[in-house]
Order: C-alpha cells, then structure tokens, then sequence
C-alpha cells in the first residue's frame, strides 16, 4: 500500500490557464505579427522551455526571471510593443490566482493519503495559490526549492528526500506524460497520468480521466 501522493498542482489541481493568461495571449497577438494565438503560445512556451531547461542545479534561476525573457523574446519576435513585465506580472496574477478543478477541490478534502504537492513553480507563487483556494497539503515541493524542474528526475528525488519516503511508498499524479509520468517514473515512483482529454493511453501507462478514478488504482487508506 502507499503511504503518500505526489500532486503536481498547474494543470492537474488548478487549470493551466485562465482570465490572465488569456488576456496576455490576446495582448501579443492583437499587438504583433503573430498569424494566430495558437502560434504565440506555441512560440512562448517553446522559448520558456528552452530557457528553463538550461536553468538546472547550481545554473538555476527563478521562473519569474526565465519567464520574464522569454517575453521580452517573444514580443521581439512578433514584432509587438507591449511590456514584457506587465505582461509577465499578469502570468504572475494567473498563477497565484489559478482556476481550480472541482474533482480536485473534492480529492483534496476527502483522501486520508498525506498529499505532497510537487511543482514547477516558485515558491511564492503556488503558496498564494494554495492560500487562496484554502488548500492543505503535508507539504509543498516546488523546483525553486529543489533547484531542479520536471522533466528532470532530481525534483522527485528532492521531493523523496524532504518528505521522508521511499520511492516504493508514493505514487505521483499529474497531466504531463513526459514532465510528471516519464519523469517520475525514472525517480523509481509508480505515476498516474490524469488525462482530462481522452488522449490515447501509450502502452505501459495508468491513466485516470479524472480525479474520481483514482481510487481504482490506489487506496486512499493509510498504509502500513
């Protein structure tokens, strides 16, 4: 049996987007040459996920800094005259502000299971969160603490480390295959993929469509 769950928090617990996040969307495609807000999405997060990956161990910075690049990037790219920090203190507001998934909200309140919250995020970001949406959690492990972020194994390990556990005595859920089950997984801790979309299940992995499911997979008693 398991005695704790691993949770990523943006995009499994809270929504990846929201009010915020698509007013910046909105404001770097009205202001530039981007031929879609598909496409300024795709090109901002790419460049973050550039960014952050070099940003590992003893090279790791905050991701308000590598954030905050990256749009001064993409408004460069496009062409667009708006303010990088403006638009990077609104994605700051998104994510201390985070829609919150009902199933959840319920998850949360009901699991006997201690919760560990394992995130990309800076520290005072996912605590507003938490904050605001009156969460508990036995504990928060965020990559500025580990100064690691998924996909890179060394934040479960850290998250192992400070919680106490073994790898055996945990299982991690999250909606990213490569940056929560892949990457968990290579930590040695058994994940559930939370595929609110229906995606194709690749062989190998356990998926749950949401939170309601997982009880089918795990028991939310107290191990022994």
């Amino acid at each position: 049996m398991k005695k704790a769950i691993f949770l990523d928090f943006y995009g499994t617990v809270v929504h990846e987007n929201g009010p915020q996040s698509y007013k910046v969307i909105e404001r770097v495609f009205n202001s530039g040459n981007a031929s879609s807000p598909e496409e300024a999405v795709l090109h901002w997060s790419h460049t973050f996920q550039k960014r952050l990956e070099g940003a590992q161990g003893d090279n790791h910075r905050l991701q308000y800094d590598l954030a905050l690049e990256s749009f001064e990037e993409v408004l460069d790219h496009f062409n667009s005259k708006e303010n990088a920090k403006e638009l990077c203190d609104l994605m700051v507001d998104h994510w201390c502000n985070p829609p919150i998934y009902d199933d959840a909200k319920k998850f949360l309140r009901y699991s006997n299971l201690p919760i560990y919250f394992v995130t990309n995020s800076d520290d005072s970001f996912i605590n507003q969160a938490i904050n605001n949406h009156g969460l508990k959690a036995n504990g928060i492990i965020t990559s500025e603490q580990a100064k690691y972020s998924k996909p890179m194994k060394e934040i479960f390990l850290y998250a192992l480390e400070k919680s106490g556990l073994k790898a055996h005595e945990v299982v991690h859920i999250g909606d990213s295959l490569s940056s929560d089950i892949e990457c968990a997984n290579a930590a040695g801790i058994e994940a559930i993929w939370l595929n609110r979309y229906n995606k194709p299940v690749p062989t190998g992995i356990t998926a749950a469509s949401n939170f309601e499911e997982i009880p089918k997979y795990i028991s939310l008693s107290k191990g022994q």
